[in-house]
């Protein structure tokens, strides 16, 4: 399972790369918010297990962990945002197929949103032979650092 300072730093050397290459701030930044923020959507799972006081199993949803959403981040720095340089979609690509390699899933399309969504969004999906890989979801928000 990637950890986020497997994101991090995948996400600084493509910012680097992309600094280099443009020479520009904003270029540089763009694969970090796609590339290590994207997984704020963690954040959303752990908030509804723990307001709605349930364990780990059953739903995963991520939201914004889908291979639907790379036309998104195409047509976004092509048309909204062309001074990122690609920045954007290139950290989402690499966050994805990060987690695609890393994770264990019980099925290669687990990363489509659409996938997951017509199965109920089941966390069985996401095959955790380590248990230890979902302790950060039991544990205390103050914690959460010891998984990083």
């Amino acid at each position: 399972m990637a950890r986020p300072a497997v994101h991090l730093a995948v996400s600084t050397g493509l910012a680097i790369a992309q600094y280099a290459r443009t020479g520009r701030l904003g270029p540089a930044i763009a694969p970090i918010v796609t590339g290590f923020l994207i997984d704020g959507d963690h954040f959303a799972e752990i908030v509804r297990y723990k307001l709605l006081a349930r364990s780990p199993e059953g739903r995963t949803i991520l939201p914004l962990h889908g291979w639907e959403f790379i036309p998104f981040w195409y047509l976004v720095g092509r048309f909204l945002a062309p001074k990122l340089g690609g920045g954007l979609l290139l950290g989402y690509v690499a966050h994805l197929t990060i987690d695609q390699l890393t994770n264990t899933t019980t099925h290669p399309l687990t990363y489509f949103i659409s996938f997951r969504a017509r199965r109920g969004f089941p966390t069985s999906l996401f095959n955790n032979r380590d248990e230890s890989e979902v302790d950060w979801l039991n544990d205390s928000v103050l914690n959460l650092w010891r998984y990083f």
